[in-house]
């Protein structure tokens, strides 16, 4: 008798089969040649891009160095479509597999809206996968409702570096808006966080308080913080708005080239923004992911930064024997394995196991694994 972790990948074949049936030929090719169709998830998940290019135009956004534009459209694969491709997808587990919106554009702009509402919809339909959405848009009643049409608890993470500066945000809606928009929809239960990110030193630091002094008093009650990532190109847009580029330069872990993205050094900067946001009553993620997890009610150790939501430990307990019916689902030759909260070591009785297996099996368990030869 299969096992719930087995079931899932059983699920999975049936939602290939009857997206097969539904898709004609060329769908299904456009499909399968689609990168979502491959991609190994980043930490934060599974990036979904609902659309090319952003029209918002931040001074301190790297997607135009990687050879995206302000000119948007909406991503070419149908709704149906992007299902096949992430369920094509080796590292794709329905239910398990973490989905993040938002990573490479603004889903919400008027030329993106609808296929990115319709994506958010269609994938929680068929896969189930954990929905986290990034956004600069105003939350508006309708968008609510269509958020909420799909996973309905979905992460919204409202982004906010600066409240003063809009020089850095030209054309991305007013932050007090987007802060004003997110406590109506937490009282339509929606599931805001905000996003500080990126940290822009002596401009995010110096605003910081009065960020979440007025998300607090708007009744948002989560946070995550996130470090700023410079090209030469960024560098010299964040100048031109005022931002001290030797304060830049200074916590750079190393010279950028071309269109090279180098994170800075905002440990500090995080630590003080994180103290003081407890101090008010605003819980603090270490990462998207966590918040992702968190409102999802799941346990997860699959990084060195975990274990994180350590209260729903219990609840998302393994048992030995679902591990290895899913190894002998997987045709993993093992000899032993050992199973705990954090870490899965199993025993393999062959030297080389593929290296898709291990990831399937930590984003099955949400646990790090450990194939011992």
């Amino acid at each position: 008798m299969l096992t719930s972790l087995t079931e899932l990948l059983e699920r999975k074949k049936e939602i290939l089969e009857e997206l097969e049936d539904r898709l004609g030929a060329d769908s299904r090719k456009r499909a399968s040649e689609d990168h979502h169709a491959r991609r190994k998830p980043r930490p934060c998940g599974m990036t979904v891009h609902t659309g090319i290019g952003c029209s918002y135009s931040c001074a301190y956004c790297y997607i135009y160095d990687m050879g995206f534009t302000a000119n948007v459209k909406p991503y070419p694969l149908e709704p149906e479509e992007i299902v096949y491709a992430l369920s094509l997808n080796p590292y794709v587990v329905p239910e398990r597999t973490l989905a993040a919106y938002g990573s490479v554009t603004e889903p919400f702009q008027p030329e993106t809206n609808d296929i990115a509402t319709k994506y958010l919809r269609e994938i929680w339909r068929w896969l189930h996968l954990p929905s986290q959405v990034s956004t600069k848009a105003i939350l508006t009643d309708n968008l609510i409702s269509e958020i909420k049409s799909g996973d309905p608890d979905t992460n919204v993470l409202v982004t906010v570096v600066t409240l003063s500066n809009r020089r850095l945000e030209p054309k991305a809606p007013d932050p007090i808006e987007r802060i004003e928009a997110a406590g109506r929809a937490l009282k339509r239960d929606l599931k805001i966080s905000l996003f500080i990110r990126p940290i822009i030193p002596g401009i995010t630091d110096a605003e910081a308080d009065r960020i979440l002094e007025f998300a607090a008093d708007k009744g948002i009650r989560s946070a995550v913080l996130g470090s700023l990532r410079v090209t030469r190109r960024i560098l010299r847009n964040l100048e031109n708005c005022g931002v001290d580029g030797k304060e830049i330069e200074r916590r750079l872990l190393k010279t950028p080239r071309n269109n090279e993205q180098v994170e800075i050094k905002t440990s500090d900067l995080k630590n003080r923004i994180r103290r003081y946001a407890e101090e008010i009553g605003i819980k603090v993620f270490r990462a998207a992911c966590e918040a992702n997890t968190y409102f999802h009610g799941k346990y997860c150790a699959m990084c060195s930064m975990g274990p994180c939501n350590t209260e729903m430990k219990r609840v998302n307990s393994l048992e030995e024997g679902e591990i290895r019916d899913l190894l002998e689902y997987l045709g993993v030759p093992y000899s032993d394995i050992e199973v705990n909260n954090e870490v899965i070591k199993v025993k393999l009785r062959k030297v080389k196991v593929d290296e898709q297996i291990r990831n399937l099996l930590t984003i099955i368990t949400y646990r790090r694994v450990n194939l011992i030869k």
